[in-house]
C-alpha cells in the first residue's frame, strides 16, 4: 500500500529535521518545505482518484456541475488552507497561520453562499 510509503516517507524526513536541528538548524525549514511537498506529490493520484468517483457519485445523483465543481474547489481549498498554515506554523509564525485560517474560511463560505440558496430555495420549494 502506498500510506505505508508515505509514512515512512514522512517519519525519515522527521528524522532528518531533527537531526538538522542539533547540527545545522538553518537547513531546518527549506527540509520541512521540502518534505512537505515531497509528500504532498505522493498523494497527487489519490486525489484524481477521489475526482473521478465523486464526479460518478454526481452523475449518479443528478447534482449540478456548477455545485460539483464549487464543492470540489471548496474542498481544495481547505487543504491547501490546512497545509499553508501548518507550514506557515513550521516558520514560527503561529499568529500568521491563524489568520490565514480565518481567511480561508470566510473564502469558503462566501463560496458556498450559492449552495446555501440552491438548498433553500428547494427547501422553500417543498413547503
Amino acid at each position: 500500500m502506498d500510506i505505508y510509503k508515505i509514512i515512512v516517507v514522512g517519519i525519515i524526513c522527521a528524522i532528518i529535521i531533527v537531526y538538522l536541528k542539533s547540527v545545522n538548524s538553518e537547513f531546518c525549514i527549506p527540509v520541512s518545505v521540502c518534505s512537505g511537498i515531497l509528500l504532498l506529490i505522493m498523494t497527487a493520484s489519490y486525489v484524481t482518484d477521489f475526482i473521478t468517483i465523486f464526479s460518478d457519485v454526481a452523475k449518479l445523483s443528478n447534482i449540478n456541475g456548477s455545485v460539483l465543481k464549487i464543492i470540489l474547489k471548496i474542498v481544495a481549498i481547505s487543504y491547501l488552507i490546512e497545509f499553508s498554515s501548518t507550514l506557515i506554523e513550521d516558520f514560527g509564525l503561529k499568529s500568521i497561520a491563524d489568520k490565514v485560517v480565518f481567511a480561508g474560511k470566510i473564502v469558503i463560505l462566501t463560496m458556498s453562499a450559492p449552495i446555501i440558496k440552491s438548498l433553500i430555495e428547494t427547501v422553500i420549494g417543498l413547503l
